[in-house]
C-alpha cells in the first residue's frame, strides 16, 4: 500500500544516494521544468544525492537536457531503452527495434483511431511512440490488451504510447547505471508519476519508490511505497526537501 512520504524514516531516506527521476509529470508543471525544481535539485545534489533522469521521451530530447540542465550528468532515454552520455556514442540497452513489425501492429490494433507517431519517432531506436492524443487510461489499457495478442509490448505516460518488442524497464536499466556509479540498491530512491514508471516501483528493487501525488487515480502492477502530498514538479521538490532535511539531520 502506497503511504504518504511524510511518514517515511528519516534514517531510510538519508541512506539515499541516487535518484532515479522520470521528467514528463514528475518534474514538470505544465509542461515545463520549473526553477524551483532547480533550486531543490541543487540544494540536494550539493548534499551529496546524484541524480539520473529517466525517460520515455527520445534521446534527442533526454541528451539535450542531461547536457544543458545544470545538475544533470547521464539520461536514459525510451523507457529504458538508450543511455545518453553527453559527448559519448549512444548506448542501446536493448535490441533494435522490429519497425516494421511494430507499425503493422499499430496500424491493426488502432483500429477506426488511427494511432499518430510522435514527431520524434525518426530519433528513436528502442521503440515506436504515438501521442496519446486524449485517450484515456481504459483506452489505452485495451489498447495494451490487443497488443499483448500480438506478442509486442505497450505501456504508456502522461503524454505518450509506446510500443517495443522487448519489455520496457527503466529500472532494470537504473541499476546498469547504478552498477557503474558503484551505487547499492538499497541507496537508489526513484521517483515517477504514470504507468511506464512501473520498473521504478517493483517490489524489493530499491531502497525508496516514490510516486507524485498523481498515482493515486492509476490502476498498477507495480505501486510506489511512498506518494507525495503534491503532484508533478510540486512533489517533486517535496521529496527533494525531505531527502536535504534527512541528510542534513544525519550531518548533525
Amino acid at each position: 500500500m502506497t503511504q504518504p512520504l511524510s511518514q517515511l524514516a528519516p534514517a531510510q531516506l538519508s541512506a539515499i544516494r541516487m535518484l532515479a527521476s522520470d521528467i514528463d509529470g514528475t518534474m514538470t508543471v505544465d509542461g515545463r521544468i520549473p526553477l524551483s525544481v532547480l533550486q531543490a535539485w541543487q540544494d540536494a545534489e550539493t548534499a551529496g544525492l546524484r541524480v539520473l533522469l529517466v525517460t520515455g521521451r527520445s534521446s534527442g530530447e533526454a541528451l539535450g537536457l542531461a547536457r544543458y540542465l545544470p545538475h544533470a550528468t547521464w539520461a536514459v532515454a525510451e523507457n529504458g531503452a538508450r543511455l545518453l552520455i553527453p559527448d559519448q556514442p549512444l548506448e542501446l540497452l536493448v535490441p533494435p527495434r522490429p519497425t516494421e513489425h511494430l507499425r503493422e501492429v499499430a496500424r491493426q490494433m488502432a483500429g477506426d483511431k488511427p494511432l499518430r507517431l510522435t514527431a520524434d519517432a525518426f530519433a528513436r531506436e528502442g521503440d515506436l511512440a504515438f501521442e496519446r492524443d486524449g485517450r484515456t487510461d481504459a483506452e489505452v489499457a485495451e489498447l495494451q490488451r490487443l497488443a499483448q495478442m500480438q506478442g509486442v509490448h505497450l505501456i504508456w505516460s502522461s503524454v505518450h504510447i509506446h510500443l517495443s518488442a522487448h519489455l520496457p524497464d527503466k529500472g532494470a536499466a537504473v541499476l546498469k547505471i547504478a552498477e557503474r556509479w558503484q551505487v547499492q540498491p538499497h541507496e537508489i530512491a526513484t521517483i515517477g508519476d504514470s504507468h511506464n514508471d512501473e520498473g521504478l516501483w517493483q517490489p524489493q528493487r530499491f531502497g525508496v519508490t516514490v510516486g507524485t501525488a498523481d498515482v493515486t487515480r492509476l490502476e498498477l502492477k507495480h505501486a510506489p511505497m511512498w506518494r507525495t502530498e503534491r503532484p508533478g514538479g510540486e512533489g517533486w521538490c517535496e521529496f527533494m526537501r525531505a531527502w536535504t532535511r534527512a541528510r542534513g539531520a544525519e550531518a548533525r
